[in-house]
């Protein structure tokens, strides 16, 4: 009896891990978001590759693929390019898997054609070749998923950072922002880092089309959200001033 009492409490132990994963892995990457925190986020992808390793779901390989993409969105502040070379392969390869198989994989496109941005940021001669790949893969993205909130992120910033010659266009970017946010609120926005992203990037479409007030707005409801979101309220609100 004492046997199989001890089995029970074990069982149930992994259950409640399991099920608790998602939101903790999440509530950490938030923090990591937040404090632009590099070492945190590795911490994070290690705990997100064993979770995929013990339990190799759609679900948690795209966990993991997102605290990769974290990550990697990390370097871009200080232009870590050496982490950033550490840790884009393995991503890279991750997401070419996705793309070709399983319900993920308009995620999967969107994330790559992100990572290809990052990839042009740290060597901008490279937008030759993987300039085309990105918008192509993100069109692919959104065809099959335009109500994803993640999906349209990813578009916003490609319409947004893709020179207006090569086909980008900031009015676009602004309204896929504001469709993802409205998504993403739908959801349910606690512990989501990408949506304060796009607060962040919205509000700089906004400041830059001269909309101070709507800039104001945004920025507002995202320090209102997170005090903590340091980014907005000590850098981008004051700088309207």
């Amino acid at each position: 009896m004492k046997k199989n009492s001890k089995i029970f409490a074990t069982v149930l132990m992994v259950v409640l891990m399991a099920m608790r994963y998602p939101q903790e892995l999440r509530k950490m990457n938030y923090q990591a978001y937040l404090e632009t925190n590099k070492a945190l986020w590795k911490q994070n992808v290690g705990m997100a590759y064993q979770a995929f390793q013990q339990s190799p779901t759609p679900e948690n390989e795209l966990e993991l693929a997102l605290t990769e993409f974290g990550l990697l969105n990390a370097t871009m502040a200080d232009e870590d390019e050496a982490l950033f070379e550490a840790y884009v392969d393995g991503l890279e390869e991750r997401l070419e898997g996705m793309k070709k198989s399983g319900k993920n994989q308009a995620e999967a496109k969107a994330l790559l054609s992100g990572l290809y941005g990052y990839k042009i940021a740290f060597s901008p001669f490279k937008g030759m070749l993987l300039g085309g790949k990105s918008s192509k893969l993100i069109a692919e993205a959104m065809e099959e998923a335009p109500e994803n909130p993640i999906v349209l992120k990813l578009y916003a910033s490609n319409k947004y950072f893709t020179p207006s010659m090569w086909g980008g266009d900031v009015e676009i970017a602004q309204e896929a922002f504001e469709k993802s946010n409205a998504l993403f609120e739908k959801q349910g926005v606690q512990d989501n880092w990408m949506y304060l992203d796009n607060l962040a990037w919205l509000g700089m479409i906004y400041r830059e089309n001269g909309l101070q007030d709507e800039a104001r707005q945004v920025w507002e409801k995202a320090v209102e959200i997170e005090p903590d979101f340091h980014w907005v309220a000590q850098g981008l609100l004051p700088s309207l001033n």
